[in-house]
Formats: C-alpha cells, structure tokens, sequence
C-alpha cells in the first residue's frame, strides 16, 4: 500500500486515538506468555491467592519462593532445534551482477551481530514468535551501505493492517519528546515507498522533513511472526495457544510443591519444659544472675515446649522428639507434575514419549515418529519462508528498490533427528540381526550417521561418502567370509588401510575404482589359484 500524501498518513493516524481491541488483546496475551515462557514477571502474573483455602501469609511466601517454569517449554521444544539442524537443504543463486551478488553474500553472511541469517532465526525467531505473534521482524534502513533486523513488540505498534504475513502499512505507538520545553509526541509510519515521521503539538501534526525519507524495499520491510490468524481479526495465535492452560496449571502446581518441600525441610519439634532447679527458670538468684545457669534461657523459636507430665499421667522415655511433615504428598504431587508434563509434551507433539535412563520426564523416545516429523516441517516451512522473504529485503535494498523474483533461494533441510544416538544405533542393529533389505537399512545407517555427525557437517560428508565406498558396509567380516568367501572378506579388511591412504575429496565412484585397483595389487587380495599359477610359470 502507498499513501498518496501526508494527509492520508495523518488521517490514518487519527483514526487510531488509541490501540485497535486486537492490539490490546495481543498485548494481554503477549504479556502471560512472556511470563509462562521467560519467566518475566512471572509470580505476579500467574501466582494468584487461593481464595478462602491460602491465607494471605502464606500466599506471600508462596509467591517469593516459587520458581518459573521456563524449563518446562526448554524441554517441550528441545525437538524444534532440527528445523535448524536438519541436513538436506539446498541453495538457488540465480544473480546476474557479481557485485550485487557479492553484496548479498556479505550482507547475509554479517545480518545481525556477526550472524548470517540462519544463525539470527536459530537464536531467536521461536522465542519471539511463541512469546508475542503480532510482533514484527522489521528491517530498519539506516543509510545507503546499512541495513538491519530490529524486533518490533506489539507494544511500540499501535495499528498495521496485514497481507498474510506480510503488512500494507504500519503505524508505530508514538514517542515522547520536548523541543523546547514543549512536551511534543513522535510518530512514525511505513508504507511501501515511504518512512514517514511527524510531531504531533495538541491536535497538530507538524511533518519532520528529516526524519522522513524513501526506502529502498518496495514494500512495507515487515514480517509478522506468526502465520496463525484468528478469523475475522488482525489478532494472530501463537503455536503455544494449545498448551497455555495447561502450562498455567502446571505453574500452580509447581509452586505449591515447591512450598511444601520447603515445609517438610523444617520438621516440628518439641521438648518437654526444663526450669533451673536453681533458679526456677527467674535467671537470678539474690541480686545477681543465677550461679547454676547464668541466667540464660535457650531460644525455643522453633521448638513447641510441653508441659512435663503429671504424677498421674504415663512417663515417656523421650525428653524431646518431632513431627515429620507428609512426605507422601511429596511424592504425589511429583507424580502429578510429571504427568502433567508429559500431557503437555503430547499435545504439542502428537504422541508420547518413552523415557529412557530412569524416570526422567519429556526425556525419550517418540512412541510414533510421524506426528513429530508433519509438526517440524510445518515450522521449517515457515521459518524457510521469513528467511527468504528477509532475504528479498536484502536484495530490494541492493536493488534500490526494484522487486525481482528471488535471487537467492533457501531451502530448508528436512531430514530431521528427533531421537537419541543411541535409539538410532539399536535400531540399525537390530535391522542387520533381523536381516532387513537394503533399502531399509541403508535408511537406518543414514540415519546413524546424521544423529553421530549432525553438527560436524564436514564429518558427516565424509562419513556418508565412506558407507558408499566401503564393500559389504552393512555386513562383519566374517558374515561376508561365510556368504562370499575369504577373498570377498579381505575387502573389507584392506579397506581400512585403503581409507587411511585415500584422497577423500574425490568423488565416490572415483574412489570406488582406486580401491579396485589397491585390492587388486595387494596380496590379500590376490586369489590363491591366481598365486599358484604365476608361480609355476
């Protein structure tokens, strides 16, 4: 969209006196999830009294002593750092100008803080986009050589109006200013062509001149974060919406173990009363402190003193003692909580997970797969899109504007680990004793090498390389003896001396031909009948 003049952006201003009804619910909702998922403000947000059950000391000390639970969502989500990870991405370069594709490639490479694009959604497009979804990755152009991503809460924007993910317009909450002791407001307003900045004195709107200029993106250099939109509503929804109640209770919960734990820390105590024969318990005798205790009393803040028994009454052994707290509540209410973990683990991921190594929660391995791998494309997807729709404001500005198709298009990688290294090692083992075909355990075998090399992607290519060079990879030496023979067996022997020795930047089927040749001149891999012929001659 393009204003036609300063009018109509002035206009549009005062059509918003104050935030539209969705931005105000988008700022209420945005403030509960920073404090469920952050852990901001959280006590004062989330910890409410318990009405005619928690007195208000009690409410207190639960509200100064709970803990957030940040470390729930941490755990939940561990599986959506693939969308990041995933091997068998591709890139499309497609520019014409080397110069302007030498500027792209150094401008995505350092796009925030040293960090190529990838790098900058990796380390926080989930937590912004799960935490406040009408928020902006916004494109701030500062001169003709610098261009940067600035976040944009639902706090600093008063009204946008959007075109799927992306904004026709946006109108930023104003800013206050004095200019000359003249308390004045600042506004500021993005269109397709145009960074528009006006002072506002009372109901006056004064154009600054210097603070507004043309961009160079062609279109309003905006990316909502969340491509969830409620019907009939600029109000967006975070992928959190599902889990939300159930994380709240999770959080009073906690808080409420977390006192008891506390309490059962402090056992009550008791003694029966003890006076000074001397004294009885006055501290003095005569006009001085008493000479058997010194007229000290010991301090029994923490100890319920009981009068000794009557002559009547039974004598105990026991001159003091305690009262243990419920430990079994202890115990339930963990149970509880790690039940309602794992309720909240399968709500977000489609299915359970086993635990593995004892009885830790949200911890092993998927019951079914599936679920998991249909949720992580749908993130990669859309991740895969704002990193190229940030990536055409990039070429936009190297374009001086002029939109053209995407000159440099990533996909995002799809072959995703959501299972421990170890889960995946057991499986291809148990496909070889099973004797599976080879098509299922050269899956399995990929599988092992990405989860063993996923962050080492130099590794990984050599490892992948190896497994389709090396003879008989699936099989020992001496299953390939008993089906084959010894002269097939010494293949996979002398392999582990020809891949010392190999060039390993070679193609595989090169590689392939050398190794041929290396078995060949070795005697190992000379046949016996061959030896014995060439001997007698």
């Amino acid at each position: 969209m393009v204003f036609k003049d300063e009018q109509e952006v002035i206009d549009k201003i005062k059509q918003y006196p104050k935030p539209p009804a969705w931005v105000v619910e988008s700022r209420a909702t945005h403030k509960e999830l920073k404090a469920l998922v952050t852990g901001e403000n959280f006590t004062e947000l989330l910890i409410k009294k318990f009405e005619k059950i928690e007195s208000a000391d009690r409410e207190v000390a639960r509200k100064k002593y709970s803990k957030d639970v940040r470390d729930l969502f941490s755990r939940v989500y561990s599986p959506r750092d693939n969308v990041f990870r995933a091997s068998g991405g591709s890139v499309t370069d497609t520019f014409t100008s080397e110069p302007n594709k030498q500027k792209y490639l150094e401008s995505a490479k350092n796009y925030k803080g040293q960090k190529t694009i990838k790098q900058y959604l990796s380390d926080s497009f989930f937590d912004l986009a799960d935490t406040d979804p009408n928020g902006l990755i916004f494109t701030e152009y500062v001169e003709a050589d610098k261009i940067y991503p600035t976040y944009k809460s639902i706090n600093d924007i008063r009204v946008y109006e959007s075109d799927g993910q992306l904004c026709e317009y946006v109108v930023f909450e104003p800013v206050d200013i004095t200019v000359g002791n003249r308390p004045l407001k600042k506004w500021r307003v993005v269109d397709d062509v145009k960074d528009y900045s006006f002072y506002q004195d009372g109901e006056t709107f004064i154009p600054n001149e210097e603070g507004t200029f043309e961009h160079p993106f062609g279109l309003v250099p905006a990316v909502i974060l969340s491509s969830k939109q409620k019907v009939g509503s600029e109000l967006r929804i975070s992928s959190l919406f599902p889990i939300v109640a159930l994380a709240q209770e999770y959080a009073i919960k906690k808080s409420v173990y977390t006192i008891y734990d506390v309490q059962c820390g402090f056992p009550d105590r008791w003694r029966f009363e003890k006076t000074c024969r001397t004294c009885h318990g006055t501290g003095k005798t005569g006009d001085g402190a008493c000479s058997a205790c010194g007229g000290k009393t010991r301090d029994i803040t923490d100890i319920n003193v009981l009068e000794p028994p009557r002559e009547d009454q039974p004598v105990l052994t026991a001159m003091s003692g305690h009262v243990s707290p419920d430990f079994e509540y202890l115990t339930i209410s963990q149970t509880t909580l790690e039940k309602q973990e794992d309720k909240i683990d399968s709500t977000v991921w489609g299915t359970k997970r086993i635990s593995e190594g004892g009885n830790e929660t949200a911890t092993g391995r998927f019951i079914d797969v599936q679920p998991v791998m249909n949720k992580l494309t749908t993130d990669s997807e859309l991740v895969e899109w704002v990193h190229n729709q940030l990536s055409i404001y990039i070429q936009s500005w190297i374009n001086n504007g002029e939109i053209e198709d995407n000159q440099f298009y990533v996909a995002y990688g799809d072959r995703f680990i959501i299972e421990s290294q170890d889960v995946i090692i057991d499986r291809y083992s148990k496909s070889r004793i099973d004797g599976d075909n080879v098509v299922i355990l050269d899956k399995a075998l990929d599988e092992v090498l990405l989860a063993k090399y996923q962050n080492n992607p130099v590794a990984l290519e050599e490892a992948q390389k190896k497994r389709v060079v090396e003879p008989y990879v699936h099989n020992s030496i001496q299953e390939v003896f008993d089906i084959f023979g010894s002269r097939e067996a010494s293949k996979k022997v002398l392999f582990v001396q020809f891949w010392e020795q190999a060039n390993i930047e070679k193609d595989a089927s090169i590689l392939i031909k050398e190794f041929n040749t290396f078995f060949e001149a070795s005697k190992l891999g000379i046949p016996k009948e061959t030896t014995e012929t060439q001997t007698n001659k």
